[in-house]
C-alpha cells in the first residue's frame, strides 16, 4: 500500500520498484517542487553487513561535487526506514530517448562531452561507477544529461548475483571484461561501459545480444566488436576506430580518460578524423600524474567546441545516489554548506613587524566615467598598479587614490577580510596596507630563500599558501609567527597542514570552499629544454595528505592556447573559485596576448577576446560574485600607437557583436605600454 507521507513530503505516485529501492514523486510543501523519494526497504536495514556497507558507501559517495552528476536535497528516517530525497529528473533517461529513436551523432557528442566530465571527476575521488547504463543518465527539464546511482554496485554486493562463480555486480549489457570476470576494476571499467552505450545509442541495439546474463558475459570476454558501420553506414568510417578504442578488451589499449573519448567524439560530429594518439593525463586517483615537473606537450592544437557554462549552484552530495537499482530517477545533492565567516587576523605589533610611514599623497580629481556603478559583480573598490605603485579608486575609475610611491614592482594585490586591509608583496616581502590610514605594515620577508612568488590568504582568514623555493606550503595565518619566517625551511617548521613539492610552483590560488588549490608551475618538455607555465587544481580537503589528488592540468596537457607554443607563459591568471579560469597567453608586451576561459568541471577551453574578437590582453580578473571580469585591453591593429584600456563587463554578455565602453582610467594611468595592472577587486562593503 502506498504511504500518504514520508517525513514532510506528501507521496503523489509509485515512479519504480526494485530490489534495491522504491521511488516515489512526492511534494516538498516547504520548498513548494516536486521531488523524487528514494525509500530503502526495512528489511535490508536489519542486515548488518549491508548497513556496514551502507554507511561506508555513504561516506564515499559524499566526496562527489559535480554538476553532471545528480545531487541529494535530503535525507531521513521515517518509522526506521531511511529514504533520500532528490530532484525530480523530468528530462526522463536516456534509455527512453533511445528507445524512442536512434541519437545522431551531434547529439550523442553532446551527452558524452558533459557525462564524460562527470565520471572523470568521479575516477579522481577514487570511485568508480560499475553500473553506468542508459537508465543511469537522466536528463534535466531542459536537456542536460546527469549520471545517477553512484554507488549502487558497491551496495549491491550485500546482495550479490553469482554468474560466473565470481561474485558480479552490474548490468550485463554494460559490463567491461575485467568486471563480467569477476576482477578488480578501475575508471576504465566505466570508460568500457559508456563505449558500449554510444554504440547503442549510435546504432539503436547494444553490441552484443544473448539469452541469458551469463551468455552475455562471455561475448563481452571473447567476442570481437561488432562493425557498427553494417548497422548505421552513414556514420564516418572513423567512428569504428572510436569505438574499438573505447570498447578495447584490455583496459590499457582504451582512452584514459572519458574526456578523451568524449573529444574523439566531438571531432567526428565536427567532419574531422579524431587523433587517436592524444591522451590527457589521467585524472583518475589511480593515475595521478607524475610528481615532478616534466612531462610532455602536445604535439599539435586540438581545440574542442565549448559551450560557456558559467558557475550554476553545484550541491554537495553528503549520502549520494545510492541504491537506485536501474530506475529513471536519481540522486541529488544538498545545497552547498556556508563556510565560517572570515577572521579578521589581528596587525602584529611593532615588536614583531615593521611600520612604515604613511605615504603622503594626493588624491587626483575625479574623472568622468561610464562604467558601472558601484556594487556591480559584488565590488565596490579597485586595487591596480600604476608605475609600480599601488592605487585605489572606485570600480568606476573615480576617486584615484595614491597609496604607494616607492614605484618599485609589486605583486599578489589581495583584499583581507577587514576591507580598509589591503595585502601585497614587494621583492621578498609581505606588507599589508590600510587604505584609510595609508599605513604600511611589513609582515615578513623571505630574505633567505632563492625565490618567493605567491602569498595567498585563504578565504577564511585562517590559512596561508606560499609559494617559497617553487615548493607551496599552508601554514596558518598567524602574523607574529609568520614575522620570524626567513627560509623555506622555517616556513615548512610551522607545522602548517601541507607541504607540496610536487611540481615547480610560481604562483597559488584557494578555491572559494578553502578545499583546492591551483599551482601554476613550470612542465617540461620533452621536445625541448623549455618550461611550459601550467596551472594544476589539487584536493587538499583532507589538508595534511602527503599527495593531495590532482584534479586538472591545464593548458599543455590539455590543449595549446594562440601563441602558447612559441611563448610557453601564463603572464595571469584568475581563478572564479569554483570551476571557471581565466587566463591569458604572451604576444606582447611582456604580458599581452589572447584571453581564454577553461572549465574545470567540463575539461573545456573558450578563447573569448571580448572586445571585437581582437588581442591582446593582461590581468583578466573575476569580480567578488564571479558574474563579471575585468581586465586590460590593447588593439593589436593599432600598432605601436595603441593605449591600454581597462573593461569590466558581465559574462553573461560574452559573445559575438558585443560592444563594450572602457573605463575611464585618469590620463596616462598606463603610460607604459608593459605596465602590469594586477587588479584586485574589493568585495562591496555593506551599508
Amino acid at each position: 500500500m502506498q504511504p500518504e507521507k514520508i517525513g514532510r513530503y506528501e507521496i503523489k505516485a509509485e515512479l519504480g520498484r526494485g530490489g534495491m529501492a522504491t521511488v516515489y514523486r512526492a511534494y516538498d510543501p516547504m520548498f513548494e517542487r516536486e521531488v523524487a523519494l528514494k525509500v530503502l526497504p526495512t528489511e535490508l536495514m536489519h542486515d548488518e553487513l549491508f548497513r556496514g556497507r551502507f554507511e561506508r558507501e555513504a561516506k564515499i559517495i559524499a566526496k562527489l561535487e559535480h554538476a553532471a552528476i545528480v545531487p541529494v536535497y535530503d535525507v531521513g528516517q521515517e518509522n526506521n526506514q531511511p529514504y533520500f530525497v532528490m530532484r525530480f529528473m523530468a528530462g526522463g533517461s536516456l534509455s527512453e530517448r533511445m528507445s524512442e529513436a536512434p541519437v545522431s551523432l551531434e547529439e550523442t557528442a553532446r551527452i558524452v562531452d558533459r557525462v564524460a566530465t562527470a565520471l572523470d571527476y568521479a575516477h579522481s575521488k577514487g570511485i568508480i561507477h560499475r553500473d553506468l547504463k542508459p537508465g543511469n543518465i537522466l536528463f534535466d527539464e531542459v536537456g542536460d544529461p546527469y549520471i545517477s546511482d553512484y554507488g549502487i554496485a558497491k551496495l549491491a554486493q550485500a546482495q550479490q548475483t553469482n554468474l560466473t562463480g565470481s561474485s558480479i555486480i552490474g548490468t550485463p549489457t554494460y559490463m567491461s571484461p575485467e568486471q563480467a570476470q569477476g576482477n578488480e576494476i578501475d575508471g576504465r571499467s566505466d570508460l568500457y561501459s559508456l563505449g558500449v552505450i554510444v554504440y547503442e545509442m549510435l546504432s539503436t541495439k547494444p553490441p552484443y545480444e544473448a539469452a541469458t546474463p551469463l551468455g552475455m558475459v562471455f561475448k563481452h570476454v571473447s567476442d570481437p566488436i561488432p562493425h557498427i558501420l553494417d548497422i548505421n553506414p552513414n556514420l564516418p568510417s572513423a567512428t569504428e576506430a572510436v569505438l574499438e578504442k573505447a570498447m578495447a578488451k584490455n583496459p590499457d589499449d582504451r582512452f584514459r580518460t572519458a574526456t578523451d573519448f568524449a573529444l574523439a567524439l566531438d571531432a567526428l560530429a565536427r567532419g574531422e578524423t579524431p587523433d587517436l594518439s592524444r591522451t590527457s593525463p589521467a585524472t583518475t586517483h589511480y593515475r595521478v600524474p607524475a610528481a615532478r615537473p616534466t612531462g610532455t606537450l602536445p604535439k599539435q592544437k586540438k581545440s574542442s567546441p565549448v559551450g560557456w557554462i558559467v558557475g550554476g549552484v553545484i550541491g554537495i552530495l553528503v549520502l549520494g545516489a545510492i541504491i537506485w537499482g536501474g530506475m529513471r530517477f536519481a540522486a541529488q545533492s544538498v545545497p552547498p554548506t556556508v563556510t565560517a565567516a572570515p577572521i579578521n587576523t589581528p596587525l602584529p605589533t611593532d615588536s614583531v613587524a615593521q611600520v612604515v610611514a604613511p605615504v603622503a599623497t594626493t588624491a587626483v580629481p575625479p574623472t568622468a566615467t561610464t562604467a558601472p556603478l558601484p556594487g556591480v559583480g559584488g565590488a565596490d573598490k579597485i586595487a591596480v598598479t600604476s608605475g609600480n605603485n599601488i592605487w585605489v579608486m572606485d570600480i568606476d575609475g573615480s576617486n584615484p587614490l595614491q597609496l604607494t610611491t616607492d614605484s618599485k614592482p609589486k605583486f599578489g594585490l589581495q583584499w583581507l577580510s577587514d576591507p580598509n586591509k589591503l595585502l601585497y608583496a614587494r621583492d621578498k616581502c609581505v606588507y599589508i596596507i590600510d587604505v584609510s590610514t595609508k599605513k604600511t605594515i611589513k609582515i615578513t620577508c623571505f630574505d633567505e630563500a632563492d625565490y618567493f612568488e605567491g602569498f595567498r590568504v585563504s578565504p577564511d582568514g585562517k590559512q596561508v599558501a606560499i609559494d617559497v623555493d617553487r615548493q607551496v606550503f599552508v601554514v596558518p595565518f598567524d602574523v607574529t609567527a609568520l614575522a620570524g619566517a626567513h627560509s623555506r625551511n622555517a616556513v615548512e617548521s610551522m607545522n602548517g597542514c601541507l607541504a607540496y613539492r610536487a611540481v615547480a610552483a610560481k604562483g597559488v590560488w584557494w578555491s572559494n570552499d578553502g578545499q583546492k588549490l591551483a599551482i601554476l608551475y613550470l612542465l617540461g618538455s620533452e621536445e625541448s629544454d623549455a618550461l611550459a607555465d601550467t596551472v594544476r587544481v589539487i584536493d587538499i580537503h583532507s589538508c595534511h595528505s602527503a599527495d593531495p589528488v590532482v584534479l586538472d592540468d591545464f593548458p599543455a596537457t590539455r590543449f595549446i592556447p594562440d601563441d602558447y607554443q612559441d611563448n610557453l607563459q601564463l603572464p595571469s591568471v584568475s581563478w572564479d573559485g569554483e570551476n571557471l579560469f581565466l587566463f591569458n597567453t604572451l604576444k606582447r608586451n611582456d604580458g599581452y596576448g589572447p584571453l581564454y576561459t577553461y572549465d574545470i568541471s567540463l575539461v573545456q577551453e573558450d578563447k573569448i577576446n571580448p572586445i571585437k574578437g581582437l588581442c591582446c590582453y593582461r590581468d583578466a580578473r573575476f569580480s567578488p560574485d564571479g558574474s563579471y571580469i575585468m581586465f586590460a585591453f590593447q588593439d593589436i591593429t593599432q600598432g605601436e600607437t595603441n593605449k591600454t584600456e581597462v573593461y569590466y563587463i558581465p559574462l553573461s554578455d560574452l559573445g559575438p557583436n558585443k560592444t563594450f565602453q572602457p573605463i575611464n582610467f585618469p590620463p596616462n594611468f598606463f603610460a607604459d605600454p608593459r605596465e602590469k595592472p594586477q587588479f584586485a577587486l574589493r568585495p562591496a562593503v555593506p551599508k
